[in-house]
């Protein structure tokens, strides 16, 4: 069982017994004195009764039982009967999730792209909550393209219209501080992805710069430089868990829609060097409405049970880089997204298979909703920052201002400002009011909001050869 000390009030031993907070809660970058002066008071007050230096209003013990795979926990503290309830519901959501794929840290993994229950990230993302609300909203992943540098011409690549010899990608003291601010904005989750993250020198260093105690590594990559030497260093970096692009069960096609001979089986002899290597690994990988019906997404879930991955993601086919100009009726169709979101039902009620997450699941009606500009953003290797990775729109540039401002911004667009139950670039009416009027031949992303245009680091006038776009 692992104790977590969420607010306790300590007296500094002077004449006058000045109070000070300490612990999770106190430690989310809110002044909790100002915003919850009672709470100071009230442990002022009983630090002062019982004679002690130092007094708990708040904490939280749990634990991970490996045999009856279910946590457990409780609320400590003076303040446990005002809060307990409230955890013991969220234990109780937690073992609601389902069966955990793997162990790390002494905590549970449920999925790759969450923290493990418990662990000092997962508390700290709730202090935060805790602290600060569930407004303003901030995110909770952050997807961060660290180079446009690629082996292969994917016939599909979200990132192929980003790409430009005019414009500096960010240095690596540049991505350190993006990932701190993001960690201050409360992001939990920071996944590096390309281009390949491989190609890039210094990716040690940047997974390094993640806190653990603030947000896991992730990683998302083509497989084909994952040699036994670069998992070693991957782990010993602090990666959390990597998710590696498989296309298509069958070797040929996977190949053809890659660019790239024999790329399949490098793939996964990348995927096994990674499990072996100790790592957290899924796949990634993508369904149209073909491989729905013809049981294709069927065949890849049955496939990476027998390589042996933790999890494989299911992506929908979304109009979205070389794929912009695709036809509204190439998309998953509803019946389509239904006999995805029944297969992930299906195989996570099995034992022996990894977890099954699907795009129209979790960013549908009955799931989390369309993350990008809600809890999640995208950050171009030059500094552009999007809603998402699928979102060519760009509401401002790290060189220009801090992510916060940029973040507001996003938050304030129409589109943005409030849930969407739907992924926003599969409808018709989001790509006809933002995206359907973007010139064909312009650098990606385009800005999404007038004052955009007028930084000195927009793509636009990057595209164009401006100075300033050196760095």
């Amino acid at each position: 069982m692992k104790r977590f000390d969420m607010l306790s009030v300590e007296l500094n031993g002077t004449p006058h017994n000045r109070a000070a907070a300490r612990g999770f809660l106190a430690n989310q970058r809110v002044d909790i004195a100002r915003k919850h002066p009672w709470l100071m008071r009230l442990g002022t007050a009983a630090a002062r009764l019982t004679r002690r230096d130092a007094i708990q209003l708040l904490g939280f013990e749990m634990g991970a039982d490996r045999v009856s795979g279910r946590v457990s926990g409780h609320a400590t503290g003076l303040l446990a009967p005002v809060f307990g309830g409230k955890f013991s519901r969220m234990v109780e959501r937690i073992n609601a999730y389902g069966r955990p794929i793997a162990t790390r840290e002494d905590g549970f993994v449920y999925t790759l792209y969450q923290p493990p229950v418990p662990s000092t990230r997962m508390i700290n993302h709730l202090s935060r909550v805790l602290v600060q609300g569930r407004q303003p909203v901030r995110p909770t992943t952050c997807t961060l393209q660290v180079t446009t540098r690629c082996q292969l011409d994917c016939y599909h690549c979200s990132a192929a219209r980003y790409k430009s010899r005019d414009r500096s990608e960010l240095t690596t003291e540049e991505w350190i501080s993006v990932i701190r601010q993001a960690e201050d904005l409360g992001v939990n989750n920071i996944v590096l992805t390309g281009g390949e993250p491989l190609l890039r020198p210094d990716l040690y260093d940047l997974v390094s710069a993640i806190n653990p105690d603030r947000a896991n590594a992730a990683m998302f990559s083509n497989g084909l430089l994952l040699t036994d030497e670069r998992v070693a260093r991957l782990r010993e970096a602090g990666l959390f868990s990597l998710m590696v692009s498989l296309d298509d069960v069958r070797p040929e096609k996977h190949d053809e829609l890659r660019r790239i001979p024999g790329g399949f089986h490098k793939a996964v002899e990348g995927i096994r060097r990674a499990l072996a290597g100790g790592l957290l690994v899924g796949i990634s990988t993508y369904a149209g409405p073909e491989d729905v019906r013809e049981g294709r997404a069927r065949e890849i879930i049955e496939f990476a049970r027998e390589i042996g991955v933790h999890e494989i993601t299911i992506f929908d086919t979304v109009p979205t880089g070389k794929l912009l100009p695709l036809e509204h009726d190439m998309l998953l169709a509803e019946e389509d997204k239904q006999r995805l979101i029944d297969l992930e039902r299906e195989y996570n009620g099995r034992d022996g298979y990894p977890h099954i997450i699907t795009q129209a699941f979790i960013n549908g009606p009955e799931g989390a909703g369309c993350f990008a500009g809600h809890i999640q953003f995208y950050m171009t290797a030059f500094g552009d920052v999007n809603p998402c990775d699928f979102t060519p729109l760009t509401f401002g540039n790290i060189r220009d201002e801090p992510l916060l401002s940029i973040w507001e911004r996003l938050l304030a667009h129409p589109a943005y400002c409030k849930r969407s139950d739907h992924c926003r670039m599969q409808d018709a009416e989001f790509r006809r009011r933002y995206i359907d009027g973007i010139p064909e031949d312009v650098l990606l992303p385009w800005p999404g909001a007038e004052e955009v245009l007028e930084q000195p680091h927009c793509p636009q006038k990057c595209g164009a050869g401006h100075a300033s776009c050196a760095g």
